[in-house]
């Protein structure tokens, strides 16, 4: 304790020298103490804030399914009822994500079917997304703005949000209604309808009647009045069985009906076939609208078939190896068609390269065609053992009527097949002229030689009976 003391002393002594001085006065050189400056501790050198730029939408650069960049007037793509958009974005984010929300408007009139859209994208400097949005039905047509909302941490870590309007123009939808357009007021109406049409017979010839029972239903709002019933065809050959081709009927109250009967006929050149008559209704309404109704019907009507064709001959004579040529024209002169009419010729020795098919001729129409025939040997056809002389031929027509019936025409033909002749041979006719001109020289040389033995004798009794005379004159 007593040291603590002495110490606390001894500094007390060492200080009070100096305390003794006046102020302002200066203390001997000698006594002065020395002074340290201490230096100032140096600040850290500040470091720049980051700058926290915005993203911003890539305009440059063409991304697939993308037609035009976003610089050129890019639009997003509508196939097969959806919505495609392309949106890229560039900029730093604090982590390299972004997320983006679709923002698709008002659900009124909207051709969007309404959705969560929203994508996340890492990218560290670009982010692409790609969003495909379903349409509806019944859209139409327009621009429609769509709004994507991108989220992110900016490169300062906090929270940033921005917004990005595009539009898509929807083009295969409906037309927009016309605003200018003022809207119809409906007004009840009656409305006739002719449900049912009974035709009896359902099948008539040509020259025939039928009655035609129709059924009358009111389907409309109110009751159809001063009906009126007009009949008819505008097919030749289809004409009303009576003068007056009209008739007048009760009114039709809504809801109601009527049946009504009437007749008509055939002429005789109508054309076969299912041919239409027309039955038309004129009414009005209690407040003076007028009204018509038609509905055409068909009967079926038949013709017999008629046709005819080309005369057909063959030559007197033919030679076996030698191919000719026929005609094969079919006309048609009645009313129905002719179904599949096929020509052809058959005989002994006579072979054609093949049945002439013509098909469907219609009535007043024409069917052409040629022929070849092969002209062979009788032996070629059996039953004959005879390679030439005199042959009969059948050619034919065949064809189908409507009614599904099969008929045929044939004209027989004749001719003679005579034997080839071969180069360098004589014929039969130079053979027999040869052989006459023979028969001849020999009954000449014949005849010659008589006359000359008839002169040699003759002669011979001339001289013996000189002689004779000469002797006995001697």
């Amino acid at each position: 304790m007593n040291r603590l003391f002495a110490a606390l002393l001894a500094i007390l002594l060492l200080a009070l020298p100096a305390a003794a001085f006046a102020e302002g006065e200066t203390p001997p050189a000698e006594t002065q103490a020395p002074v340290t400056t201490p230096n100032p501790t140096p600040e850290p050198t500040p470091q720049p804030t980051p700058v926290a730029d915005k993203l911003i939408i890539d305009s440059w650069n063409l991304y697939d399914g993308m037609d035009k960049t976003y610089g050129a007037g890019y639009v997003p793509r509508i196939v097969n009822g959806c919505c495609y958009i392309i949106f890229p974005l560039i900029g730093e984010t604090y982590d390299g994500k972004v997320t983006v929300t679709a923002d698709l408007g008002a659900t009124a009139d909207s051709p969007f079917v309404f959705g969560n859209y929203s994508q996340t994208a890492a990218g560290w400097g670009r982010y692409v997304f790609m969003f495909e949005i379903p349409l509806v039905k019944g859209r139409i047509n327009g621009s429609y703005p769509v709004t994507l909302k991108a989220d992110y941490l900016d490169v300062l870590g906090q929270q940033k949000q921005q917004s990005f309007t595009l539009y898509v123009t929807i083009s295969d939808g409906k037309n927009p209604p016309d605003p200018n357009d003022v809207p119809k007021q409906e007004v009840e109406k009656p409305e006739l309808f002719i449900s049912a049409c009974e035709i009896n017979p359902n099948t008539v010839t040509g020259g025939d009647g039928f009655t035609a029972t129709v059924t009358i239903d009111n389907i409309g709002a109110i009751r159809a009045r001063s009906v009126r019933l007009s009949y008819g065809s505008e097919a030749a050959g289809i004409i009303p069985a009576d003068t007056n081709n009209a008739m007048h009927l009760e009114n039709i109250a809504s809801g109601e009906g009527a049946t009504v009967s009437f007749a008509l006929r055939t002429t005789g050149d109508v054309l076969a076939g299912e041919q239409p008559f027309y039955v038309t209704l004129d009414y009005v309404d209690l407040y003076g609208g007028v009204y018509t109704a038609t509905r055409q019907f068909l009967v079926n009507v038949t013709q017999p078939a008629e046709m005819t064709y080309d005369s057909i001959s063959l030559p007197k004579s033919v030679t076996a190896g030698e191919t000719i040529s026929l005609p094969a024209n079919v006309f048609n002169i009645g009313k129905s068609p002719l179904r599949n009419v096929t020509v052809n010729l058959t005989g002994a020795g006579l072979f054609p390269t093949s049945s002439v098919f013509l098909g469907d001729i219609q009535p007043g129409q024409a069917g052409y065609g040629e022929m070849k025939v092969f002209v062979g040997m009788l032996s070629m056809t059996e039953g004959y053992t005879e390679s030439y002389g005199k042959t009969s031929a059948a050619y034919t027509v065949t064809y189908t009527d409507d009614a599904g019936e099969t008929h045929t025409a044939e004209q027989p033909l004749s001719t003679e097949i005579k034997q080839p002749v071969i180069a360098g041979e004589k014929t039969d006719a130079e053979k027999q002229a040869e052989e006459e001109q023979k028969r001849a020289m020999s009954q000449w040389w014949i005849s010659a030689l008589a006359a000359f033995a008839a002169i040699a004798i003759i002669v011979a009794v001339i001289v013996v009976s000189k002689f004779a005379r000469m002797m006995r004159m001697r």
